[in-house]
């Protein structure tokens, strides 16, 4: 039986650098959700070998894809001299735009490296899973915690938080944003980095994020889009992507702002989710198999 796999989007509530590490990795501590919206990925597993991604999403290169480079990852943990390795055909439904800040492809590689590792019968426990993640990008770890959560580190030290699920209207920008240029550019801007705080205090602190005026002044236009949004409900950006948003305690209220927007501007109204749907499905998954 063939599953279609969630592969959700993220939003960071807030954002703070707090440092820089020699390996071009910063120290951080940020807010991360996960929302009702996002990929969904089938997986079929083949005995070639051969790891194949099939999408109809333009610019997303095979080789150095992050789909493919996690499944042959989790490949090569398994099987590191090759022999008898299992492949797979991955297809790729691609909803969360590449440079957005939703961390579709980090979501992505989450995805493929959870899946694999059942159907592959790796069954490496979720702290490996973790660490092989981050190998791949620093918001991977998060998307096989599973859960909402305070991170630090470089993003992979975790600790689960249960926020309001709150209703979110995202506008996206039609604009890529590459998230190492963002970090180079705040390293030579920034002499200081915003001060450790604990987590109780950033939680009830007003949320912001440390790189909004950087990438507004990587791709200005995204200005015009703050502006058109900041005129209904408090605005801000995920991430390290071109995606702004804002936060509203009901579905209708959302609908309603958005129904002020321009036709031209693209825009969607999610939920905001503690619980990760692909975990929930696992768990669903494992229950009818067991």
């Amino acid at each position: 039986m063939n599953y279609q796999w969630p592969s959700p989007g993220k939003l960071n509530l807030f954002l703070h650098i707090i440092g820089y590490r020699a390996n071009d990795y910063h120290y951080l501590q940020t807010l991360f959700q996960f929302i009702d919206y996002g990929d969904s990925i089938e997986v079929l597993v083949t005995d070639t070998g051969k790891v194949r991604l099939f999408t109809r999403m333009d610019g997303l290169m095979y080789r150095n894809n992050l789909v493919v480079r996690a499944a042959k990852l989790l490949q090569y943990y398994c099987w590191p001299n090759k022999k008898s390795a299992l492949g797979a055909d991955i297809f790729l439904n691609k909803v969360l735009p590449i440079g957005s800040g939703l961390g579709g492809a980090s979501s992505n590689a989450a995805t493929v490296l959870m899946i694999l590792n059942q159907q592959w019968r790796c069954y490496l426990n979720k702290n490996i899973l973790m660490r092989l993640g981050l190998m791949l990008g620093s918001d991977v770890p998060v998307f096989i915690y599973g859960y909402s959560a305070f991170a630090e580190g470089v993003g992979d030290v975790l600790t689960p938080v249960f926020i309001p699920e709150k209703w979110y209207l995202l506008v996206i920008p039609p604009i890529s944003i590459n998230t190492s240029w963002v970090f180079q550019v705040y390293k030579l801007k920034n002499r200081f980095y915003s001060p450790y705080r604990s987590m109780r205090d950033l939680l009830s602190a007003s949320f912001s994020n440390d790189l909004e005026e950087i990438v507004k002044e990587i791709a200005p236009e995204i200005k015009v889009y703050f502006n058109y949004l900041s005129q209904y409900a408090p605005t801000r950006l995920t991430g390290t992507g071109s995606c702004i948003f804002s936060e509203f305690n009901t579905e209708y209220l959302a609908y309603q702002v958005q129904s002020y927007l321009p036709s031209w501007i693209k825009s969607i109204v999610t939920r905001g989710i503690n619980l990760s749907p692909l975990h929930q499905k696992l768990l669903n998954y494992n229950t009818l198999i067991l």
